[in-house]
């Protein structure tokens, strides 16, 4: 009768490699993280996380690596998809509030409806926090066939569609390109209207900071 193996455990930096690679999400960190599947097993995908508690659906979600978690879903557990942060944000939280509207389109499907529902430490579901955050970006009529009036209207389709999901039927419907994420959650949870014209600056500068990590990192392969 033959003894049943157990995978070894991974080090500390290979579940900080790990969980890079979802931040990341380029076909080399996908590869990667099949890799460390198949030596690990796929149970740390959902345990594991970084030092403020985010794990690879946050990361790889935050920043709408759709490939990243079109190959994490079938291999999560249910529970893992609502999971919370040390900021009690949901992956839901996270894409909603960077807008990535295909990245929702694959996630949702496997949500329950208290999913929607689920409140950070700011006491905001993450349907709140996108639509607060939309509605304080202010677009001019001038402006409105500009990159800045897009971006209005590609924030309204998220708010849209996660109204939809809910069952409430009120917002736009319809498809929109992805967006930014960023990386840590002083940045992410925008939230109130106070003070969000500075939030949606920080936002951006984080996000054109990630961009430039990732010209480099591909620079350096």
């Amino acid at each position: 009768m033959s003894t049943p193996t157990t995978k070894p455990q991974p080090t500390s930096e290979e579940i900080s490699e790990l969980l890079l690679c979802a931040r990341y999400g380029d076909e080399e960190d996908l590869e990667e993280m099949r890799a460390f599947v198949d030596k690990y097993g796929a149970e740390w995908l959902a345990d594991a996380k970084d030092e403020r508690g985010n794990t690879c659906l946050h990361l790889s979600g935050a920043n709408g690596h759709d490939r990243i978690i079109t190959y994490l879903l079938p291999l999560l557990p249910p529970t893992s998809l609502t999971a919370s942060n040390e900021a009690l944000s949901t992956p839901l939280h996270w894409i909603s509030l960077n807008y990535h509207l295909s990245t929702l389109h694959r996630l949702c499907p496997h949500l329950p409806r208290s999913a929607y529902d689920l409140k950070n430490l700011k006491g905001k579901t993450a349907v709140q926090e996108a639509e607060e955050a939309c509605e304080s970006f202010v677009v001019e009529e001038k402006d409105q066939d500009t990159p800045r009036g897009k971006e209005r209207v590609r924030r309204e389709k998220v708010v849209g569609y996660l109204l939809e999901k809910m069952g409430l039927g009120v917002g736009k419907k319809g498809d929109g390109e992805s967006g930014r994420g960023v990386d840590g959650e002083e940045v992410i949870k925008a939230g109130s209207a106070e003070g969000n014209e500075e939030e949606i600056e920080r936002l951006t500068k984080e996000a054109e900071r990630i961009e430039l990590e990732q010209k480099e990192k591909a620079a350096q392969a």
